[in-house]
């Protein structure tokens, strides 16, 4: 049995982020596992650093706001149905910007060190608006961020027409967060591993965990199809599979569940989009590549990952709505990945209590590629007794257990879901 300091299991964005946090000082032994299941969710991701975005419910793109719409036209000019903007609470919102602010420096550090690119693009986000229900929406959400104004600026209709002619000359304006940019998912993910690698990780790819191996309290190492891996320390980076893990370790359960969410990539194309864009139907973002990202649906589906020609449909005649040079373009594939959801949409980092050797790094629902580097960052800290650069209480364990340490409620998101 090998022994290692720390063993990572997962080494999907989150996972592989903590890997090569950790490893930068390459003073500790450190093996990453990792096994491909379908619906992996750093494969199925956008790539989008939507830190504004993500904090306002925008960054999704579909989802919300065709029930608001609906509600509101029902209603009559004459009725005032209540508009919530699914705004997510300060400890998250800080967690996103933080983490956002990390990603110039870390792809320097990738490329200069490591010789690794994960294709950082600084495009924004903006909000297209077509209707007075979508204007609505965004004044509401300004008005619920009145400290974060200096990210928000308002584009006129004109204006937009400019910055991204493509556009249909149906939208009205757009509501733009600046910051907001984007990376490739795939090259983030490979990123952090190769340099990972390069720093002495030992990666064990295309590995299934089979359990854990406790001695009291303590957990002393993993088991894999390959054999056992000795550790001090075990992190939890399943992703939407980390309630198995964490009932291997802990006896515990872990309320991290599957939410699947839909996506179109179109074949290459010429460059149709200066910037990201969602509306009340999707998101689109443009690769540099050319490949067209559209998504995508968020449903609690368990960890089937079929496509379902409705929801794709939905997708796309939501994106050649908003660019009708799309309805040209050619699907080269879709697919449905599994987000790592929690009930407050929340990660869970960090220890449980009456079990040592043991870490969280999971939940990180959609939001897994924008909040990886403040992730690797803080567990890097956990590890080492360290002050933590957030405050890790609101994204406690604990926060989801009663006074008797059971948990409380059940599994489920507390948002409107399609």
């Amino acid at each position: 049995m090998k022994q290692y300091d720390i063993v990572i299991c997962g080494g999907g964005v989150i996972g592989a982020s903590v890997a090569y946090h950790l490893s930068r000082e390459r003073d500790l032994s450190i093996a990453v596992v990792d096994y491909k299941y379908p619906g992996n969710a750093s494969r199925a991701s956008a790539g989008g650093l939507w830190a504004m975005g993500e904090s306002t419910g925008l960054g999704c793109g579909v989802i919300l706001f065709k029930t608001l719409s609906k509600q509101m036209q029902e209603s009559g000019e004459g009725g005032s149905p209540e508009i919530k903007p699914h705004i997510m609470p300060k400890p998250f919102f800080d967690m996103a910007m933080l983490s956002n602010q990390l990603y110039p420096a870390l792809y320097d550090d990738l490329m200069t060190h490591h010789g690794v690119d994960f294709k950082f693009e600084r495009t924004g986000l903006k909000f297209v608006m077509f209707d007075k229900y979508d204007k609505l929406y965004a004044e509401h959400i300004a008005a619920a961020i009145p400290d974060r104004q200096e990210h928000v600026r308002w584009v006129s209709q004109d204006d937009l027409h400019a910055q991204e002619p493509n556009v249909s000359r149906a939208a009205i304006g757009a509501m733009e967060f600046e910051g907001d940019h984007q990376i490739n998912p795939y090259r983030l993910n490979e990123a952090y591993l190769e340099a990972a690698r390069q720093n002495g990780v030992e990666l064990y790819l295309n590995t299934k965990v089979t359990g854990v191996v406790r001695q009291g309290n303590r957990v002393v190492a993993v088991e894999t199809e390959n054999g056992k891996l000795g550790c001090g320390t075990m992190i939890n980076a399943g992703g939407a599979w980390a309630e198995k893990l964490s009932l291997w370790a802990t006896g515990m359960p872990m309320p991290v569940f599957p939410v699947k969410g839909q996506v179109i990539v179109s074949e290459k194309l010429p460059k149709l989009l200066n910037g990201c864009l969602t509306t009340s139907d999707c998101y689109i973002a443009q690769k540099d590549n050319g490949e067209v990202l559209i998504g995508s649906t968020t449903e609690e589906r368990g960890f089937d990952t079929t496509t379902d020609m409705k929801y794709i449909k939905q997708l796309a005649q939501g994106a050649m709505k908003s660019i009708p040079e799309l309805k040209k373009m050619n699907i080269k594939r879709c697919w449905a990945g599994l987000r790592p959801g929690s009930p407050d949409e929340l990660p869970i980092l960090g220890a449980v209590p009456g079990i040592d050797g043991y870490l969280n790094a999971c939940g990180h629902f959609r939001t897994g590629m924008l909040t990886s580097a403040i992730t690797g960052k803080v567990m890097n800290e956990v590890v080492r007794g360290l002050p933590t650069t957030i405050d890790l209480e609101p994204f406690s364990y604990t926060r989801f257990l009663d006074d008797q340490g059971k948990m409380i409620g059940n599994y489920h998101l507390e948002v409107a879901l399609p």
